[in-house]
């Protein structure tokens, strides 16, 4: 009973968590402040990899192998209510380029795979049944999409058009997780860049000052390329509220990509209590909470040894009650959203072991 009574309060004190520092003169915005009461959401990796036994792929991969013939979308979002979990972020396209929804901009999508139904809709209508809010995962670099490497005009107005797809078919989305900007990056990296992750840093390389060479290194180019400033208001004309973050990397946790409504920190571990919340912007100071991700799987392989996205066969590891309620208590004193990623089987379910260690956060 006392374990059960501490759960409760965990979860209730983070769903409090946007509470902001008492000597912190910029607030958030109404609308940031709406997300931030969100606390704690599921993140959901779900695409031709999971068919495949990959992380990443290059764009080439078989369609014939996506069919979920158990597809249970209210599975995902039950578990997630009953997680304690205000919000849903689902990959809608990764950097393979494979779309989870019949995008009318490619071939490569659920319309041409033995599924064929649109994945996106069924999960969209489960979160709302439930309760929970919808965020989306876009990966911006694209390894079917040959434009992205040869037209970036063309390959631009790719991305435009699918996100109008995702922003006026969807109905109203809380987030859009932006991702692979670092394909199109290729001034400011300290150390030379891999696909997987950017540039490969230790801990103890980091510092304030490389944080903000590296912005004016994606605000002299990066921003550019991706035409991002572009892109962020056209996102803001279709869905003003929608909140725009784009994931710098584990390499640079918290830094804003501007034009930014919220940092990315991906994998964040350890509570920093020097995090930097306000940051200047068009010429005055805003406050930019931030967004802790990190997934159910501890083992991972090789490439990504800190745990796996997408479901693997082979991979039965799994958080502990005790780790993602130590995750929770970090990202509250940091005022910070929690998004922890569960990876569907391929038959369309989550694995027993995240539903099992899920569902005892707040009734163990």
């Amino acid at each position: 009973m006392r374990y059960t009574f501490l759960a409760v309060v965990l979860i209730l004190c983070f769903s409090l968590s946007a509470q902001i520092p008492e000597k912190t003169t910029v607030q958030p915005t109404p609308v940031q402040q709406a997300w931030m009461d969100l606390g704690f959401g599921m993140f959901i990796h779900f695409g031709i990899n999971t068919y495949y036994d990959k992380e990443w792929s290059d764009g080439t991969l078989d369609l014939k192998a996506f069919n979920p013939k158990e597809l249970d979308t209210d599975q995902w979002c039950a578990t997630a209510k009953a997680a304690g979990m205000k919000y849903i972020v689902i990959v809608t396209k990764h950097h393979d380029g494979f779309c989870l929804w019949p995008t009318k901009y490619t071939k490569y999508s659920v319309k041409y795979t033995p599924y064929k139904k649109d994945v996106l809709r069924k999960v969209v209508h489960s979160a709302r049944k439930y309760g929970l809010k919808v965020g989306l995962y876009y990966s911006l670099w694209d390894r079917n999409n040959k434009l992205h490497d040869t037209n970036e005009a063309a390959y631009f107005e790719f991305m435009k058009n699918q996100i109008h797809e995702l922003l006026t078919n969807y109905g109203e989305i809380c987030e859009i997780w932006f991702d692979g900007f670092w394909k199109k990056q290729q001034s400011g990296w300290e150390k030379p860049i891999t696909d997987e992750t950017g540039e490969k840093v230790l801990a103890g390389e980091k510092s304030h000052e490389r944080d903000l060479k590296f912005i004016q290194a994606w605000r002299n180019e990066g921003t550019y390329r991706w035409q991002m400033d572009h892109l962020y208001q056209y996102i803001k004309q279709l869905q003003p509220n929608c909140m725009v973050m784009n994931n710098s990397t584990t390499a640079y946790p918290g830094v804003p990509l501007h034009p930014v409504d919220v940092r990315s920190g991906e994998k964040y571990k350890e509570y920093n209590p020097y995090d930097q919340k306000i940051w200047n912007w068009l010429g005055k100071e805003i406050y930019l909470p931030m967004q802790i991700e990190t997934t159910m799987s501890v083992r991972g392989n090789a490439e990504f040894p800190s745990g796996n996205w997408f479901w693997h066969a082979n991979d039965t590891s799994v958080m502990s009650v005790d780790q993602i309620r130590n995750q929770l208590e970090i990202a509250r004193k940091m005022n910070a959203n929690f998004l922890l990623n569960v990876g569907p089987m391929s038959n369309g379910k989550l694995r027993p072991q995240d539903v099992e260690v899920l569902g005892k956060l707040i009734n163990p």
